[in-house]
């Protein structure tokens, strides 16, 4: 089980630093449809019902995003990391991680989703031309009283593209694309005459719709890529958090195209929150635990630089906990110590009907993790060296 967990930590990462590349493919779109042709190979053992497996090219190696690099625009580096995880994850109703394979996006260059993610202009909206109407920005166009308060704020902020496949006799099939639109909750700007940068709110009711109607817009052009004609569209809606909000977004709506539509057949909201212990949240009788754990830490360890906690909650139940413990040690036997009475203060003071995940770092790096699954009443413990 420990090495399951540290495999789990170690996908995890090199999922995120693939995200966050920052050299960009420049490949133009006929490009990325040769490579379809190439991909004949699959991981075939599942090392967890919560992923995918992965499809690998002809020659043996992993074949990243056509448009990498994009993501680096959010807010911050928890909201790269669940705009991709959870598109995953939402993912899955739609193309079920037992009978599809995933790849990253190999259709949508960097050039194509660059072009769409600007805002839109008159002329373009005026063009009548296919090839000018799918390279214009998606975003709303700009009006003429942005110092008088009434701007128009951008609202798509970036362009996550993930493919499915699926195994057939004649070996690999490509079966479904899910496309993630992040959708800014607070727009940041600069005024030409000012330097400083000011924050513009976007309200849900807003983000939503203007992320649907972005959705349809995204799923009809995409009908013109050769290669994704007839694929069924999933299109997800992230809601990315705020610059000093250490909590990540969530997707708030998912619809899925179907192989003859050109836009979303129907739009399902999702009610996701994700809440920082001891930032928010304390009322609760999950606050009152975190408090509780918290507090015991705390006075047995006097080098804790701090204790925060990260709960998911789905339809208004918890489920999952992430606890992160910062802290100094000056000894192996002191980090021993503090692990094993941190064991003993997770199952005495956190819920435990919760999956829970207990970080522990230092200025070194991780020192050590603890992980209780949802059935469990004991945590895997794993200490780095």
């Amino acid at each position: 089980m420990k090495k399951k967990v540290l495999l789990r930590l170690i996908i995890a990462q090199a999922l995120f630093l693939v995200a966050c590349d920052n050299s960009i493919d420049s490949n133009d779109s006929s490009e990325a449809n040769q490579g379809q042709e190439n991909k004949e190979t699959i991981i075939k053992e599942q090392i967890d019902s919560d992923y995918y497996r992965p499809v690998i090219t002809e020659d043996g190696t992993y074949a990243p995003s056509k448009n990498r690099g994009i993501t680096r625009s959010l807010n911050s580096n928890v909201n790269m990391r669940t705009f991709e995880v959870d598109l995953m994850r939402h993912s899955q109703p739609y193309f079920s991680v037992d009978d599809y394979f995933f790849q990253e996006g190999q259709y949508l260059s960097s050039e194509l989703v660059t072009s769409w993610l600007r805002r839109e202009e008159a002329s373009e909206a005026e063009s009548d031309e296919e090839s000018d109407k799918q390279m214009q920005g998606l975003n709303p166009p700009a009006n003429e009283s942005e110092d008088a308060g009434e701007r128009v704020p951008n609202i798509l902020n970036s362009i996550l593209e993930q493919n499915f496949y699926i195994q057939t006799e004649n070996g690999l099939e490509f079966a479904g694309v899910s496309i993630g639109l992040a959708l800014n909750s607070v727009d940041y700007y600069q005024l030409a005459q000012y330097e400083a940068t000011y924050e513009q709110e976007i309200s849900r009711e807003k983000v939503l719709e203007e992320g649907q109607r972005i959705g349809n817009e995204v799923v009809s052009r995409i009908r013109n890529i050769e290669g994704l004609e007839n694929i069924p569209v999933m299109i997800g809606l992230y809601e990315q958090s705020a610059r000093d909000d250490l909590a990540p977004g969530t997707f708030i709506a998912t619809g899925l195209s179907e192989k003859d539509q050109t836009e979303v057949s129907d739009w399902k909201k999702i009610n996701e929150e994700r809440v920082i212990f001891p930032l928010e949240g304390m009322q609760s009788a999950v606050g009152n635990n975190f408090a509780n754990f918290k507090s015991e830490v705390e006075n047995f360890f006097p080098n804790v630089s701090g204790v925060t906690g990260l709960g998911h909650y789905i339809e208004n139940q918890l489920v999952d906990l992430e606890i992160s413990v910062t802290t100094q040690f000056y000894g192996k036997g002191e980090m021993i110590a503090f692990t094993q009475f941190l064991n003993e203060a997770g199952k005495t003071y956190l819920p435990g009907n919760v999956p829970t995940q207990i970080n522990v770092e230092s200025l070194n790096g991780m020192e050590s993790y603890l992980n209780r699954e949802n059935d469990k009443k004991e945590y895997e413990v794993y200490i780095f060296n």
